[in-house]
This record gives structure tokens, C-alpha cells and sequence, in this order.
């Protein structure tokens, strides 16, 4: 008798990204079109929030990253192809120099092509968060 493999532990069926993209690029529950022309998308994983192959969180599933602001500082998620729906987070609470560094270096990691678009975001973000230092009154 033959031995059976259980395909579905080695490694799931997935899709090719360009595949994806040519199913979602027209029409996905993420595309906010403006009437100037204009499209953004809002997918997870995109950090720019373009509407583009390149930004895509789901045509590139299994390496996407995002930076968000959170109560506490920066939060950095990850995915991974090993799992699906499998997202890693982790708050950097630290100055924005070491914010950015750290976003940089993951998206190096991850995505190298997306180091530009991971330091203009986290250090975007960084100074919004940034809390001005009250100014001291003077007495006259």
C-alpha cells in the first residue's frame, strides 16, 4: 500500500503574489477612490497607503510590515507565511531616533526595497506623537 502525505502540514497552497494582485487591483474592500482621481488604499500591511503592487499587504502576504501609532508609542507589525492570519506586534516606546532605527532595521529585514517607506513613516509618526514641553510663564 501506498503512504499517504499530508500535504496541508508541509506547506499550505498559496496563491502567487502577481496572481493576488491581478485579483485585487481593481476592486478589493480596501480601495478608497477619490473623485479627483485619486486611489488609497487602507489594506493592513501597507505603508504608504498606496494603491500599488509594491505597498500591497495582500498581494504580498507573508512579508508585510506596518507602522502605527499606539497610546504608548510606536507599535511595528510583522506577518509571516508560516501561519495564516499570523501577526506579530511589538511597541518600540522609546525616542523617536531609536523608533526608526528599529522600524528600518525591520523592514530591512523583512522587505529591504521598503526601508525608505518604513523610516518616513515611523519618523512621521514619531513626531506626531512627540508632546510639546509647556512654555514657562513669565512674570512682568
Amino acid at each position: 500500500p501506498a503512504a499517504h502525505i499530508d500535504r496541508s502540514l508541509d506547506e499550505p497552497d498559496i496563491m502567487s503574489s502577481s496572481l493576488v494582485w491581478e485579483l485585487v487591483k481593481k476592486n478589493n474592500a480596501f480601495l478608497k477612490k477619490n473623485i479627483n482621481g485619486i486611489v488609497v488604499s487602507t489594506e493592513p500591511g501597507n505603508l504608504m497607503n498606496k494603491h500599488s503592487y509594491k505597498y500591497s499587504g495582500l498581494a504580498n502576504f507573508g512579508k508585510t510590515m506596518d507602522v502605527s501609532a499606539d497610546e504608548s508609542g510606536l507599535l511595528i507589525s510583522t506577518s509571516s507565511k508560516k501561519r495564516a492570519g499570523n501577526l506579530r506586534s511589538f511597541a518600540v516606546k522609546s525616542h523617536a531616533r531609536k523608533a526608526t532605527k528599529s522600524a528600518v532595521a525591520t523592514a530591512g529585514a523583512i522587505r529591504p526595497d521598503l526601508k525608505d517607506a518604513a523610516r518616513a513613516k515611523a519618523s512621521a509618526l514619531a513626531w506626531s506623537l512627540r508632546v510639546k514641553k509647556a512654555a514657562a510663564k513669565t512674570s512682568a
